[in-house]
């Protein structure tokens, strides 16, 4: 059981904090970061100047373009995060989200047991054992007058004892009847399921009605997706959740890891946020891209019979 658990282990470590570009805590970074770029820029709209009118001076179609693009990217990353479509392993098909792998976890909650858990950490199991020597060295430190000392990481007993506790509510027993053969419950794994799911269910179906696929009104009106309001606050809560999770799954089964969600710039991240797109006088220009393009889009459109008869000829 041991060699099997390690093997899942391994498997869960690459999914929550690989350095594959799809693992779960690189969706997640990219995720919060887009979010907190989009955070500043509300931000400026609020204190913008204001025309004589009180309306805010910011190009209309600029930001009904991020507006637009940030809600679509956003509601794509909460839904691959959340997909339950497939596992987590198949080579044709695996994917790493956060349903996949507690999916997997729960499929493997037999091997996530308190001692395979103590074994992959790399920890003593039998807590008093280490607190006497501890208490043995501390007492060795002090006999020979040493006011100031570390304490080595495999005599921290109190480290042991927290994880002791920890496996206790993961397991459902309390500290007086432990056993190395305490396993996961069941329980557990469904309620991180169902909280991710329930936070995460209708931007899952509005991604799939309106942004990965077209859905005729038919389609719609099964799941009535047209009803379903996804609002700034729906997004706001979805990252909540996948972070709290992530962050839990990752903390008390995988690394014992607690991670930040938000990246730490390693750059000036608000350098030149004070200049305009483009000076006044170089309007004109933009107005002349603007019209090219148009141009070269409405010729498309004289594509006709007789192209296409050129091309059946061609191929």
């Amino acid at each position: 059981m041991l060699n099997q658990f390690k093997v899942k282990h391994a498997l869960w470590k690459e999914c929550l904090s690989g350095d594959d570009r799809n693992s779960i805590f690189n969706q997640i970074h990219l995720m919060i970061w887009n979010s907190a770029v989009f955070n500043i820029i509300n931000e400026s709209r609020k204190i913008t100047l204001t025309d004589t009118k009180g309306r805010k001076e910011v190009n209309g179609m600029v930001h009904v373009f991020i507006d637009r693009c940030f809600f679509d990217s956003q509601l794509l990353a909460i839904r691959r995060l959340t997909d339950a479509s497939y596992v987590l392993e198949d080579q044709k098909k695996g994917i790493f989200s956060l349903i996949a792998l507690l999916n997997d976890m729960k499929a493997s909650a037999s091997l996530i047991t308190r001692q395979n858990l103590f074994l992959v950490d790399g920890m003593q199991y039998d807590y008093e054992a280490v607190q006497q020597k501890e208490l043995a060295y501390t007492m060795a430190q002090v006999d020979a007058g040493t006011n100031s000392y570390w304490l080595p990481s495999e005599l921290d007993s109190h480290s042991i004892r927290v994880r002791h506790d920890q496996i206790d509510v993961l397991c459902g027993v309390g500290a007086g009847q432990r056993s190395p053969n305490d396993a996961i419950s069941a329980k557990v794994l469904d309620c991180l399921i169902k909280k991710t799911k329930d936070a995460s269910e209708n931007i899952g179906v509005h991604v799939n009605k309106f942004i990965a696929h077209s859905a005729s009104p038919e389609s719609r009106d099964v799941v009535n997706a047209d009803e379903m309001k996804i609002t700034l606050g729906c997004l706001w809560n979805a990252h909540k959740v996948i972070c709290q999770v992530a962050n839990f799954v990752d903390l008390s089964l995988v690394s014992r890891a607690s991670h930040n969600f938000l990246p730490t710039p390693q750059f000036d991240n608000f350098k030149f946020i004070d200049r305009a797109f483009v000076s006044s006088e170089n309007i004109d220009t933009l107005s002349t891209a603007w019209q090219e393009f148009k141009k070269e889009i409405e010729a498309w459109g004289l594509w006709g019979a007789k192209d296409l008869q050129q091309e059946m000829i061609v191929s």
